[in-house]
C-alpha cells in the first residue's frame, strides 16, 4: 500500500512538472468573447532585444511678443492677463476695432499693480544667454535623474554643440511620459487670476509629493502636495489671505469655502460673492483655477488633480499624471526648454522569436535530458522532467514579476539553468555511488551553494542596482536560485520513491 502511495505521489508530481512546463513554453488559452487568448503574460524584454525608439530633441526656438510686468529691477513678473469675453467659447462681433482698442488699454492700464509697469517684448522660450554648454550638460542631469527615479531603461546622448538630445528607450516603454520628462520644464506659479501677476513662483519649493483620498461617496482623488520653505510660506499664507470669496455688501449670508479642503473647485462658489481666484500653472499650462476657504499657514498647498471618480482605470490614469508632476517638481527645472523632433523605431538586431533560435534551444534541453536518462536510466529520466518543470517555473515566475529581460539577462537565465542541471548531475552522481537519497541532497546542496557563493552575492548586490542593464542581471539571478532552493526539493519525494 505505502509503495503505491509513493507511486501515485511521484507519478502526482511528474505531471504538474509537465504541466507548468507546458503552460510556460505554450501558454494557456482561454475563450473570451469568442476569441482563444492566451492568459500568461509575454516577456518583457529590454531595448537590446526588443528594439528601441529613438526620440530626437532640440532646443525650442519659439519667440512670441507679449505683454509682460516690470517691476522696479527690471524684471519680467507675469504676463498680462487677457481680457475674457463674458460668453467663453463663442466668437463676438467687435463694432468698432478702435474704440474697443481704447478701452482695452484703459482697462489694462487701469489694471496694472503698484509698482510694476507694462511693457510689450519680444519673448523667447530660449533666452541667447541660457544657451551654453553649461546648461547643455545640467539639462541632461536633470533629466537623466527625472528618467532615473523612474526606473526607465534608456541612453541618452547630448551634443555638446547644438545642445540636441537623443534618448533611446525601449519600443514598449510610455513614450509620452518620456517626452514630458524632457519637454517639461518643471516652473510651477501661483498666479492673480485676475491680472496674471506672478504671486508665488518655485524658488521655495522644497518638496512635491502624489497622494490620493478615497470616499464612498466621491470615489478616487488624486492630490498633488507641495511643501515651500519659510519665506514662501509667508507669501502662502498671505495668498491664502486675500484669493477668497467675499460676501457682496446686499448678502449677509454670504460663505467661504468649506475648510474641509486646502484648495476648492470654483464650482463650490456662492452667486453672490466676489471671488478673487488665483490661477496654478505649470509651466504655461493651467492646472487649477481657484480660490482658496482657508488660511495656510504651514507652507504646505494641497492640489486636486482631475476629478473625483469611482472608475479604477480613470483614476489610476489621473494619478500616474500626478505622479509625473510631483517627480518633475521634486528636481530641478530646467534651464531650457526642448520640443520632440523625431520618433523612430530602430530595430534590434537580434530576433529573439527567431525559430532557429528556439530549435537550437530545445535540441540543448534535450541533449542534456537524454544525457541524464542514458547515463541514470529511470532516475535520469524523473530527474529530467523535475528540471524541464524547474525552466518552466522560472519562466512564469520571471514574466509575472515583469524582469527586464536584457540580452545580459538572457545569459544569466541560461546561467541559472546550467546551475540546477549541475546540481542535478551531482545529486544523481551520490545517489549511483550508493548514497542515501536525503543525505546525497543535503551534500549536494552544500557542495554547490559552497561553489557560487559569489554568485548568490553578486544576485542581492545587482538586484539593487538602479542600472536595468544590471540589476535585471540580479533579478534573474535572484529568482533563478530562490526557485531551485524550494523547488529541487521535490527530487527528494521523486527519487526517493524507489528506497528509503
Amino acid at each position: 500500500m505505502e509503495k503505491n502511495l509513493k507511486k501515485i505521489r511521484t507519478i502526482a508530481i511528474l505531471l504538474i512538472a509537465i504541466l507548468v512546463s507546458i503552460i510556460a513554453f505554450c501558454g494557456a488559452y482561454f475563450k473570451t468573447s469568442g476569441i482563444w487568448k492566451n492568459r500568461i503574460p509575454d516577456f518583457n524584454y529590454g531595448m537590446e532585444l526588443s528594439g528601441m525608439r529613438e526620440l530626437r530633441f532640440k532646443l525650442d526656438e519659439e519667440e512670441v511678443e507679449k505683454k509682460v510686468y516690470i517691476d522696479s529691477e527690471g524684471n519680467i513678473a507675469g504676463e498680462v492677463k487677457e481680457s475674457e469675453s463674458e460668453n467663453p467659447g463663442e466668437i463676438s462681433l467687435v463694432q468698432d476695432e478702435t474704440e474697443n482698442s481704447e478701452e482695452n488699454n484703459n482697462s489694462e492700464e487701469d489694471n496694472v499693480p503698484e509698482g510694476y509697469t507694462v511693457e510689450t517684448r519680444t519673448i523667447k522660450v530660449n533666452e541667447d544667454s541660457a544657451i551654453n554648454e553649461e546648461n547643455f550638460e545640467k539639462a541632461k542631469r536633470i533629466i537623466q535623474k527625472r528618467l532615473e527615479n523612474s526606473t526607465y531603461e534608456y541612453n541618452i546622448r547630448l551634443d555638446g554643440q547644438t545642445g540636441e538630445l537623443v534618448i533611446e528607450v525601449p519600443d514598449n516603454e510610455d513614450i509620452q511620459t518620456v517626452e514630458s520628462f524632457v519637454t517639461t520644464v518643471g516652473n510651477i506659479q501661483i498666479i492673480d487670476d485676475q491680472n496674471g501677476l506672478v504671486l508665488l513662483d518655485d524658488s521655495g519649493l522644497k518638496n512635491a509629493v502624489a497622494t490620493y483620498n478615497n470616499t464612498a461617496e466621491k470615489g478616487y482623488q488624486g492630490y498633488l502636495i507641495l511643501t515651500y520653505d519659510k519665506s514662501s510660506a509667508e507669501t502662502l499664507k498671505e495668498i491664502s489671505n486675500k484669493y477668497v470669496a467675499v460676501p457682496n455688501e446686499n448678502n449677509d449670508e454670504g460663505e467661504n469655502a468649506s475648510e474641509s479642503e486646502n484648495v476648492d473647485s470654483e464650482e463650490s462658489a456662492e452667486a453672490e460673492t466676489t471671488i478673487n481666484y488665483i490661477s496654478i500653472k505649470l509651466d504655461d499650462q493651467t492646472i487649477l483655477k481657484t480660490y482658496f476657504g482657508q488660511e495656510l499657514p504651514g507652507g504646505t498647498l494641497q492640489i486636486p488633480i482631475g476629478n473625483a471618480t469611482t472608475d479604477v482605470d480613470e483614476f489610476s490614469e489621473v494619478y500616474k499624471q500626478v505622479t509625473q508632476i510631483a517627480e518633475i517638481l521634486r528636481n530641478e527645472s530646467l534651464p531650457l526648454t526642448y520640443k520632440l523632433v523625431s520618433d523612430n523605431y530602430v530595430q534590434s538586431n537580434i530576433d529573439i522569436n527567431n525559430n532557429i533560435i528556439k530549435i537550437l534551444t530545445a535540441i540543448t534541453i534535450a541533449g542534456i535530458s537524454l544525457y541524464f536518462i542514458i547515463r541514470y536510466k529511470l532516475n535520469g529520466l524523473k530527474s529530467s522532467i523535475i528540471a524541464i518543470g524547474y525552466i518552466g517555473l522560472l519562466i512564469l515566475v520571471v514574466k509575472y514579476t515583469n524582469v527586464i529581460i536584457t540580452l545580459n539577462a538572457l545569459i544569466a537565465l541560461f546561467g541559472v539553468i546550467i546551475i540546477n542541471y549541475i546540481f542535478n548531475d551531482k545529486l544523481l552522481q551520490k545517489i549511483n555511488g550508493g548514497a542515501n537519497v536525503k543525505i546525497a541532497f543535503i551534500h549536494a546542496i552544500k557542495e554547490l551553494y559552497f561553489t557560487i557563493i559569489p554568485v548568490c552575492i553578486i544576485a542581492i548586490i545587482f538586484t539593487f542596482m538602479h542600472s536595468t542593464i544590471i540589476s535585471s542581471i540580479g533579478m534573474v539571478l535572484f529568482w533563478g536560485l530562490f526557485i531551485q532552493a524550494l523547488y529541487d526539493c521535490l527530487l527528494l519525494i521523486v527519487l526517493n520513491e524507489k528506497k528509503d
